[in-house]
């Protein structure tokens, strides 16, 4: 129960953060409270989520029950799985309110009220959605996130582009959770409980009885999760909401909010839903949709250059890595089960990782935005010269989504598609299911070299070149928006370099969603700290990676170039650019963000009928138009037969009594006078005289 005294502790902390910030106008001290409660809220959180995730222990407790009216309780359960992502939102949710706290100042004309009560709200859902076991309550918090994160989206309600965006998101996350509500309310017909327990019970019985409605069931739930999760196509919303909200509020997004989805997926199709030869084809299915995602994710964010928008279409893509990996995991784990660990790890490890850089890169956006008051590529460069630490942070946090190695990103990125790769082994599958992941596997290799060309344009155009004259008395980047880039920046690098400490702990939070029995951590990943062996079958040496080894000599090299430029002492000077004899003004020769990739985003971008596509993405749908028949449109036409009538008879009759007063005004004065008189002596008459 201690631990679940902190958790306790970690509510009230954004509980009464929440509640305070509604009536706070001033933004410094709105924030100042707002991250110091964060921060007592995210220590309340690390402890008992660290201690969870690295015993692999579970704990329980009921708060209050709706039984007998309903059979659902408030059952708080928190085990590695659940742990796990409490870590991730304790980071989170701290750096986000850190940096807040100053940048908010950049919106000058928006109230801080919009702003944080929203944002705390968002915080307690979040962690409402990993800890609760029942899924009626479960439904409650996911509702809660949906409608915060909204609010957060139309913050800005001045720009067209975030009402649209807002409406985009509201209607396709609320047809979602009806999906949810439906499979809900058919599994509790079912198992009569709306506890995971009992519903994984009632599921059991139903996939062998009756199947159909089994996976209509399992596709409710995956309509659900995908959308919110923003896989294409159902995810068309989400590169037009993420961008709209302060880039803190979008780190949130794209660092925890859009993981829960993944987290929901996981732990319904895993734990709730029990896998079974009847259901593992549900695998290939998250398999195929991550990978679609993959692909037009990811070569529509090499198209944009609003570094927002950049990032929300990589967000799509992201996603995309983990479901593959997930999906891959949820097919094999009965099959061979050293692949299934494998491939599930990767996919998880990958939600870890990405939620770091994801959260970091979101923050960089931000710092731009707050030095410059734009986030497009097009009107930046030279960036790093005016704040160097986002510069070099941007630069980790890309190659990490990136997949370069030393950093985090590789790890995740190196199981995923070593795990669709080795997928070719396994003779009792179907050749062509073998075929799917393996062409699966080599897209994702393929993405992953068009990420690191769309990130470094993002730091090209944003940070390298000239700075411009008119940037450089601009305000400075204050300590808490440089503190928070640093430590998601540190912890990209850390995890990278150390991989077997992440994978111990994601490793257990598999374990604990799956209830089955799996091969042993030290059978599957075998090493040490400086770096892991993978096996992908008892005594079978997959591959290795020991990071340490490859940084040292890098290190090596640095420190002698640094050396030769230290002391060399070259004299160096500063000219002028030669543009060939002409003369040009510098924006007139500056390399944009919108020149870079120029022949294969053309190669990228067509048109359908009147439909444009850019990186496969469709950026113009036509509007949707229908007809319904006069008849049926006059009855809920109520200005026609009710209103328009009703204030025409209002009119009329106002008219009339004006035209009254108008001609008896004489009248009514003589009568008002003659009244008076008339109420004076009858009160006299009734004072016996002695008025």
């Amino acid at each position: 129960m201690e631990h679940l005294s902190y958790i306790y502790a970690s509510f009230v902390a954004l509980i009464v953060s929440m509640v305070c910030t509604c009536f706070i106008k001033n933004k410094s001290v709105a924030g100042f409270f707002a991250s110091t409660l964060s921060l007592s809220s995210s220590i309340c959180l690390f402890y008992p989520a660290i201690d969870i995730v690295i015993g692999n222990k579970l704990v329980e407790q009921t708060i209050f029950s709706l039984k007998p009216l309903i059979n659902s309780s408030f059952l708080l359960s928190i085990d590695s799985l659940s742990a796990l992502f409490l870590l991730i939102i304790s980071l989170i949710s701290f750096c986000v309110s850190l940096f807040s706290w100053k940048y908010l100042n950049a919106y000058e004309s928006h109230s801080p009220i919009k702003f944080y009560p929203f944002l705390m709200l968002l915080f307690i859902s979040s962690i409402g959605v990993v800890c609760i076991k029942d899924i009626l309550f479960f439904i409650v918090f996911w509702e809660l996130m949906t409608l915060s994160s909204w609010f957060l989206i139309v913050f800005d309600r001045e720009k067209k582009s975030a009402i649209k965006g807002g409406l985009q998101y509201f209607i396709a996350t609320h047809v979602a959770t009806a999906f949810l509500i439906l499979a809900s309310v058919i599994l509790y017909s079912y198992s009569n409980d709306f506890s995971f327990t009992e519903i994984k019970k009632g599921f059991s019985l139903l996939i062998n009885t009756q199947p159909a409605l089994a996976h209509f069931i399992l596709f409710c739930i995956f309509i659900a999760f995908i959308t919110k999760a923003g896989v294409l196509p159902f995810g068309f919303w989400l590169p037009n909401a993420y961008p709209q909200p302060p880039s803190s509020a979008s780190s949130f997004f794209g660092g925890v909010m859009s993981k829960l989805a993944v987290y929901a997926i996981l732990r319904f199709f895993v734990s709730v839903t029990p896998i079974t030869q009847n259901n593992q084809i549900w695998g290939l299915i998250v398999a195929v949709a991550g990978t679609i995602s993959i692909f037009v994710g990811t070569i529509a964010a090499l198209t944009q250059d609003e570094t927002k928008r950049l990032m929300s279409f990589h967000a799509i893509g992201q996603v995309g890595y983990m479901l593959l990996g997930i999906g891959v995991g949820i097919y094999f784990i009965n099959i061979n089960p050293f692949l299934g660990t494998v491939a599930m790890v990767g996919g998880l490890f990958h939600v870890l990782n990405n939620s770091i850089y994801k959260s970091l890169l979101f923050l960089n956006a931000g710092s731009i935005f707050y030095k410059t008051k734009t986030t497009d590529l097009n009107k930046v460069e030279g960036l790093i010269k005016v704040m160097p630490l986002a510069g070099i942070t941007a630069l980790i946090g890309s190659l990490s989504i990136a997949g370069v190695p030393p950093f985090n990103g590789f790890v995740s990125k190196l199981l995923i598609f070593e795990s669709s790769i080795w997928s070719a082994k396994q003779s009792e599958v179907f050749l062509l299911i073998r075929i799917v992941f393996i062409i699966s596997g080599i897209i994702s290799i393929f993405i992953s070299a068009v990420t690191l060309a769309s990130f470094l344009k993002f730091v090209n155009s944003a940070f390298m070149g000239k700075l411009p004259d008119m940037l450089e008395q601009k305000r400075k980047l204050p300590w808490s928006m440089n503190v928070p880039q640093l430590m998601l920046a540190f912890i990209c690098l850390f995890t990278g370099l150390f991989p077997l400490i992440p994978l111990n702990i994601v490793y257990n939070a598999v374990v604990a969603s799956t209830g089955i029995s799996l091969p042993e951590f030290s059978s599957v990943f075998t090493g040490n700290i400086a770096g892991a062996d993978i096996n992908f079958c008892k005594d079978c040496l997959a591959g290795s990676w020991f990071p340490i080894f490859v940084m040292i000599p890098i290190l090596i090299l640095c420190v002698i170039i640094f050396s030769f430029e230290k002391y060399a002492q070259a004299p160096k000077r500063e000219v002028q650019t030669w543009y060939g004899g002409k003369e040009h003004l510098a924006e007139e020769v500056t390399y944009r963000g919108h020149s870079f990739y120029q022949p294969f985003k053309d190669m990228v971008s067509f048109r359908i009928g009147k439909i444009q596509f850019k990186g496969f993405y469709p950026v113009n749908l036509p509007p949707i138009r229908f007809s319904l028949p006069k008849c049926f449109l006059k009855i809920f036409n109520m200005d026609e037969w009710l209103y328009y009538p009703c204030a025409k008879q209002f009119s009329k009759l106002a008219e009339k009594l004006n035209t009254i007063y108008k001609y008896i005004t004489e009248k009514y004065i003589i009568w008002l006078i003659a009244g008076s008189i008339f109420v004076i002596v009858l009160m006299v008459y009734l004072a016996g005289g002695r008025i």
